[in-house]
């Protein structure tokens, strides 16, 4: 009797700890860099809350996007999911997903680099929906034995960046180079979002824009005079041969050398090293105008408005956007740390470091895409303009047809309210 009283006893102390164990479920992208960080975080959470009963299952997803309308469509969303920073602002409207600053305390937020902030940020409420462990730069990086052959100064801080003069300038004396087939790899041969996130900063320094931010109107911008001598501008280096073809592929900066400067981001950081050594050098982002801005953005975490596990949900979160976590995430994506105190702990993106100058674009002149729902429209319609511009089209009209194209989806939504001409400071919070 003593013996089932005891073995009882034990049932039912130990009841408690299985009652309330909790598991959670986070999906996220499929991308051999990141596979193994998932992997560590799965596991160094898990091992961390083990004692009180709460767990991560995370799950890649292949098709990522595709599978992640189809669970929204039928009700089936997991806890936590990854979304790229561009469509956040369509998943919120569209009433998928729930703040994320709620689970997450202000002074963690604070350190957060201002564009990762402003990425996530969805202005009709101002609460942040979505936060990113990295942050991407794009910059110009430079062969150094060209520069030097062609007696150019190598800007090594961003108010020394060239503006279009000093950039064409430069160009036209590498273009005069033995071994320079092409002065610039502009990336012509990337398609879809890129088309949008590589070259939105030039239309942005020139004074112009993919949509009146105020007004949420295509039409006027998108197609008004600055975004338009932006395009040609841009132009006008194709017209004297000056940029790799899309059809010449992907290796003429770091494979043959026939290119001296590459516009890309920080993902051919390991490539491009490798290949040129202390040849590399890292230039900071041109301006075609008065400022010069440089392309932000990265995949994130958010929370759908179905999660009620929000005590596991805020741990978990809290966990992942350590300093320690970033580090880890940063140091298999290549990504900038999207923390101040992570940044501190990567000499490469520190202060002297080979990697400061994506770090100081990061942090001071990151430009965020336009946070509206209409987004997927206004960069599928810019990069079609955009493409078609640099083929040959006439710049105006190729602009046109994307304004159009843009305020006619717009009104299809109504104007997407409450961005629908009401003034976001009076939308209540």
């Amino acid at each position: 009797m003593k013996v089932f009283t005891r073995i009882a006893l034990a049932i039912c102390l130990a009841a408690p700890a299985v009652a309330f164990a909790e598991r959670i479920t986070a999906w996220v992208i499929d991308g051999a860099p990141e596979r193994p960080y998932f992997a560590q975080l799965e596991k160094s959470f898990n091992q961390l809350y083990a004692a009180q009963g709460i767990s991560v299952d995370i799950k890649p997803i292949p098709g990522y996007n595709d599978a992640l309308q189809a669970a929204w469509m039928s009700n089936d969303l997991p806890d936590l999911v990854m979304i790229d920073g561009p469509n956040m602002a369509s998943y919120v409207w569209s009433g998928m997903l729930q703040p994320v600053d709620r689970f997450i305390g202000p002074e963690v937020r604070q350190d957060f680099l201002a564009g990762v902030i402003a990425q996530g940020t969805y202005g009709p409420d101002s609460h942040i929906y979505m936060l990113s462990q990295g942050d991407s730069s794009v910059v110009l990086w430079g062969n150094k034995k060209y520069l030097d052959a062609a007696g150019i100064p190598i800007p090594t801080r961003l108010d020394q960046a060239w503006d279009y003069d000093q950039l064409t300038a430069a160009m036209e004396k590498l273009a005069a180079l033995p071994g320079v087939k092409w002065p610039l790899d502009f990336k012509l041969n990337y398609t879809g979002e890129w088309l949008t996130y590589g070259y939105y900063p030039f239309i942005r320094s020139a004074g112009g824009d993919l949509i009146d931010q105020q007004s949420w109107r295509a039409g006027g911008t998108i197609d008004g005079p600055a975004t338009i001598a932006a395009v040609d501008k841009l132009k006008a280096w194709q017209l004297k041969g000056w940029l790799v073809p899309a059809t010449a592929g992907d290796n003429r900066f770091f494979g043959d050398k026939t290119a001296a400067l590459s516009w890309v981001g920080n993902w051919m950081w390991d490539t491009y090293h490798e290949a040129l050594g202390d040849d590399l050098v890292l230039i900071p982002a041109p301006r075609i105008g008065p400022r010069a801005w440089s392309p932000n953005g990265s995949w994130g975490w958010a929370v759908p408005v179905s999660t009620t596990k929000h005590k596991e949900v805020s741990l978990f979160l809290n966990h992942l956007f350590s300093p320690q976590q970033i580090k880890t995430y940063c140091e298999l994506t290549g990504y900038v740390p999207a923390r101040r105190a992570a940044i501190a702990l990567m000499p490469i993106y520190a202060e002297g470091g080979a990697l400061n100058m994506l770090t100081q674009q990061a942090s001071h002149i990151a430009l965020v895409r336009p946070v509206h729902p209409a987004y997927p429209v206004i960069s599928s319609e810019f990069g079609k303009a955009f493409k078609n511009s640099m083929q040959g089209a006439d710049t105006a009209r190729a602009l046109k047809r994307a304004a159009d194209a843009i305020d006619r989806d717009i009104d299809d939504n109504m104007g997407y309210p409450p961005f629908n001409g009401v003034p976001l400071n009076s939308v209540a919070k």
